[in-house]
């Protein structure tokens, strides 16, 4: 028996194909973390046999569902715009960043963190925001922990590349612990 997936589940499906195991799905992912739509939909159907029926429509809904800028479809194609665990070639067009940034992180990690600067640690990219109350939702996903100012313009100016993922996810490889502070 086939049931009308519940829209939650098929995002968190997705957002796992589509950052983390794609080829569990049957797609690979261009350089840009690209996946054609229709190729996802069947690799999801098999991997979910009670979503035989799962089409198209369905996918795009639940995409239009979450937050703006999380995924991008576009020409038959679609893909995550950030949180990969697998590689990529870009995660987009270098962009200069806001004057400042912010990262949540966790209480246990932040002396690491301020020591030796942001890393991707199990992503591609180190996630940053420009939202305050994002980051303290990702601080309190953790657990509790704090949240560090980036100095996201100078670190660009000294050659960190940035990369805007939505309208405030911003990715970078890797942050010098001199851009960092504690946030107040």
């Amino acid at each position: 028996m086939s049931e009308e997936p519940e829209p939650q589940r098929l995002v968190r499906v997705l957002a796992f194909a589509l950052r983390h195991h794609p080829l569990r799905f049957g797609v690979g992912l261009d350089d840009d973390g690209f996946a054609d739509l229709d190729e996802l939909v069947v690799g999801i159907r098999f991997s979910h046999y009670d979503w035989a029926t799962l089409d198209r429509t369905q996918v795009e809904a639940a995409i239009r569902g979450t937050d703006p800028g999380r995924f991008e479809v576009r020409d038959g194609l679609v893909r995550a715009r950030y949180g990969h665990s697998v590689a990529l070639g870009s995660p987009g067009e270098l962009q200069t960043p806001p004057d400042v940034l912010l990262h949540g992180t966790s209480a246990d990690a932040a002396a690491t963190v301020l020591a030796t600067g942001l890393r991707p640690m199990n992503r591609a990219f180190v996630h940053l925001t420009s939202n305050p109350e994002y980051a303290a939702q990702v601080v309190a996903a953790k657990g509790g922990g704090i949240v560090l100012r980036v100095r996201a313009k100078e670190a660009a100016d000294v050659g960190i590349e940035f990369f805007q993922a939505n309208s405030h996810v911003w990715l970078a490889r890797e942050v010098p612990p001199p851009f960092l502070r504690i946030a107040a």
